[in-house]
């Protein structure tokens, strides 16, 4: 019987996709593949965007195929992904039938199958079997900088254990932002003021942090204006250092700023036949 129980080792490797620079984080998907054969067997990986951004889902397949006789059962596969890729929960599928991930680390998830489940053939049906999982693109993932993907699986031919074979993973670069702090005018002690801070570019996501000196006022959700406000009751008069500290975004990176706030005392009434006033409002 051909190849069986063995370990085998890699004979050669072919690309089928081409290798992708890196694009913006504008950019639409690019999908990459590679195919390599091992004596009768051949595999395909793709992913459905190399060139992702924090926060992207990307999709991996691995699928199986014979070239040759006999017909091979798939036992199990290591699917093998970057530390800052957080698998996807229920998103593992063989030939479209869900899959639980058995065992899981850092950097690489396993799923195990009935031994006689998913048999490929290579001259009747079925021909192939697919695995699919998908990963969730972390913050911690280094930019611009590949990132392998590979697998190992078992089956009824002996194992497979395949390291670097690709399609490898760039997360695109955060793009550039700014924090700017409205100006503030007019702040006296005891009464509230609004101090707002604006990100650009403008977008929904993330929070500003606002600071007076080194006391931290609150961490407010950044709106689809690019803005986010909190109200403030300065407690004495004085010179206030106000920062606004964006956390950044999915594809954009943090930033901060700081503006000077004078608050002054609040003026008292002279006396006389008018009484206090109160700060309330008449309409």
């Amino acid at each position: 019987m051909v190849d069986t129980t063995v370990r085998r080792v890699v004979a050669f490797a072919a690309a089928a996709g081409l290798a992708m620079a890196a694009f913006p984080a504008t950019a639409a998907a690019v999908p990459g593949a590679i195919t390599w054969d091992d004596g009768n067997s051949r595999f395909t990986r793709t992913v459905s965007n190399t060139n992702p951004v924090v926060g992207d889902t990307v999709t991996v397949t691995t699928k199986f195929e014979r070239t040759g006789i006999p017909v091979e059962y798939i036992y199990s596969i290591k699917d093998l992904h970057p530390a800052c890729l957080t698998p996807v929960a229920g998103s593992a599928k063989m030939s479209g039938d869900p899959v639980q991930i058995d065992t899981s680390s850092s950097d690489w998830i396993r799923a195990e199958f009935g031994i006689t489940k998913y048999p490929v053939y290579p001259n009747i049906s079925p021909k192939s079997q697919t695995f699919e999982i998908q990963y969730k693109v972390g913050v911690n993932c280094a930019r611009d900088t590949p990132l392998p993907t590979s697998m190992h699986y078992g089956g009824s031919l002996g194992d497979g254990t395949y390291q670097g074979k690709g399609p490898t993973i760039t997360v695109s670069g955060d793009a550039v932002s700014s924090t700017t702090i409205t100006e503030v005018t007019g702040a006296q002690v005891g009464k509230a003021v609004t101090l707002e801070a604006s990100v650009t570019p403008p977008g929904a996501g993330g929070t500003i942090q606002f600071t007076a000196g080194d006391h931290v006022l609150g961490d407010i959700p950044v709106g689809a204006n690019g803005k986010a406000s909190i109200v403030w009751t300065p407690g004495a008069a004085g010179s206030y250092n106000i920062g606004a500290a964006f956390s950044g975004r999915s594809a954009v990176a943090g930033s901060s700023s700081t503006r000077t706030v004078i608050v002054t005392e609040t003026p008292t009434d002279g006396g006389g036949g008018g009484g206090i006033d109160t700060g309330s409002f008449s309409f």
